[in-house]
């Protein structure tokens, strides 16, 4: 019966809840001073799209675009076109907007573009995209969404 529980513990610490992505807390104050940078370390085992995927993850998480909270730390939260007023207004027009997880990844050898799926009763069927270069830094949500024609069709 020990060794039973034993087992279950192991299983579940190895297949652990993937939570959301957290930047490290010991970052040079310099690295954690430009919000458009990706602070996750990168296992060089990895392709290129997934350590976007991870980044473009983070960032929509830490700006405030998803269901959870925006990161507390306000040197992460990087302002869009059209933002207006102060960042708590900002942060809560946000809240709830893309999707957590990314949709799909594309990196070419100059930058990435990742696809998140947009929340908005007007924006059915759409995507944002946030952009970066190819060594995760310049991270951005790009203005406007992008229209998956075909969508309607598929959920009929």
């Amino acid at each position: 019966m020990r060794c039973v529980r034993f087992c279950l513990l192991i299983a579940a610490l190895a297949c652990g809840s993937a939570g959301p992505p957290r930047a490290p807390a010991n970052v040079a104050p310099w690295l954690r001073a430009d919000p458009q940078r990706c602070l996750l370390s990168r296992d060089l085992r990895e392709g290129m799209e997934v350590m976007a995927r991870r980044c473009a993850e983070l960032f929509v998480l830490e700006n405030g675009y998803t269901d959870l909270p925006a990161t507390e730390d306000s040197t992460r939260w990087v302002q869009e076109v059209g933002d207006r007023g102060t960042w708590p207004l900002v942060l809560s027009t946000r809240a709830g907007t893309l999707d957590r997880s990314a949709a799909t990844v594309q990196c070419s050898v100059r930058r990435c573009t990742v696809l998140f799926r947009a929340h908005r009763p007007v924006l059915v069927c759409a995507y944002r995209s946030v952009t970066m270069t190819q060594v995760f830094t310049r991270l951005r949500l790009e203005p406007g969404a992008i229209q998956d024609v075909h969508c309607n069709e598929r959920r009929a």
